[in-house]
């Protein structure tokens, strides 16, 4: 047992980081009210890829000791020992013997959420009538960009003191904009390549833009790694998140890492509030196809329509992120969250119960 203790306390203390893949988006609990209290918040963003890759975020308790010493008894009202009668976390009873108080062990989140975000695309393919498969090099893409809006639940669990594990599942819809411009010869090879008669479209620049809307489901799988002392907190969420949207062929996936650090204010009767500043890395890439109109002129009055096909990156991996909890008693806990910096904007909020 004494081996385990001295694990125990080197893992909490130090903040032992082991990964596992898990959006997105992108999933949600928090401190709890405590004093003195060794507390931390995981949040988890899904995003949203470049259609929209939910981004979950969640906020996660950590261990505590309330006023006592490490390795002081961890007593109830009546002086007897604190039993921890929980199937989770593993060592959970000796954790509680060495004096910490532990959250509830499994949670049940809502999170809505949007986001916005500038897009980087290439390998634009189009075609007059049928299939995209001309490949296009002299196109200019115009600031293209998405919006997307998501819904997820979240259910978690403490596996260990230190580690949480959750998986989400939800809806996201969203519109793309997507500005462009191609030389006519590009657009009309056929017309413009004739030695003779080649319509004036031929040496235009023209310009469409694909509004291309959407909607889907998507689920994601994740862990929170933390550590914290006294009032301050480090969490890392890890997410691996999939989306199944209508307008795609394939599911479009996205790698989601968001390290925070943070500090919590006790409110006595009120709970605890945490403010926490940090990071978020997505990671998104997909194939979209949809159509176009450009004004070619070739029938008076009428747009001539393109099938395309190209490929959607997010433009900027890594942005801030700035947020609160407000951890209102041992079950019930809201966050907000609001993304900032590079070409990606989010706000992200909460509400858990955890039993």
């Amino acid at each position: 047992m004494d081996f385990i203790k001295t694990l125990i306390i080197s893992v909490t203390f130090c903040g032992f980081l082991l990964s596992v893949s898990a959006a997105g988006a992108s999933e949600s609990d928090c401190p709890q009210g405590t004093d003195s209290a060794t507390d931390c918040l995981l949040l988890t963003e899904n995003e949203v890829s470049g259609l929209g890759e939910d981004e979950d975020d969640m906020f996660v308790i950590l261990p505590h000791l309330e006023d006592r010493e490490l390795g002081e008894p961890n007593i109830d009202e009546e002086g007897a020992p604190v039993i921890w009668s929980h199937p989770l976390p593993f060592f959970g009873q000796a954790v509680t013997d060495l004096g910490f108080e532990l959250p509830l062990p499994f949670g049940i989140s809502v999170i809505p959420a949007t986001f916005e975000q500038d897009l980087t695309l290439r390998d634009l393919n189009l075609g007059l009538q049928g299939e995209a498969d001309r490949p296009i090099d002299a196109v200019e893409f115009r600031n293209p960009s998405v919006r997307n809006s998501a819904l997820q639940v979240k259910f978690d669990a403490w596996l260990f003191p230190f580690m949480n594990i959750f998986a989400t599942v939800g809806r996201v819809d969203g519109r793309a904009t997507i500005p462009l411009s191609v030389l006519g010869s590009d657009l009309l090879p056929e017309q413009c390549d004739r030695p003779i008669a080649a319509p004036a479209v031929c040496d235009r620049e023209l310009e469409g833009t694909a509004k291309p809307n959407y909607e889907g489901s998507n689920w994601s799988v994740g862990t929170t790694l933390a550590m914290g002392w006294q009032q301050f907190f480090v969490v890392l969420p890890i997410v691996y998140a999939v989306s199944d949207v209508n307008i795609l062929d394939t599911d479009v996936d996205a790698l989601n890492i968001s390290p925070r650090a943070g500090i919590n204010a006790e409110l006595g009767p009120y709970g605890d509030l945490s403010f926490f500043v940090g990071a978020t890395y997505l990671k998104a890439e997909v194939e979209v196809a949809g159509e176009i109109t450009f004004d070619t002129g070739l029938v008076p009055g009428e747009e001539t329509t393109l099938s395309y096909r190209l490929i959607e990156e997010n433009s900027d991996v890594w942005n801030g992120v700035v947020g609160a909890n407000w951890q209102i008693n041992q079950r019930w806990g809201v966050l907000f969250e609001v993304g900032y910096g590079g070409s990606r904007s989010d706000v992200i909020a909460g509400l858990t119960y955890r039993f």
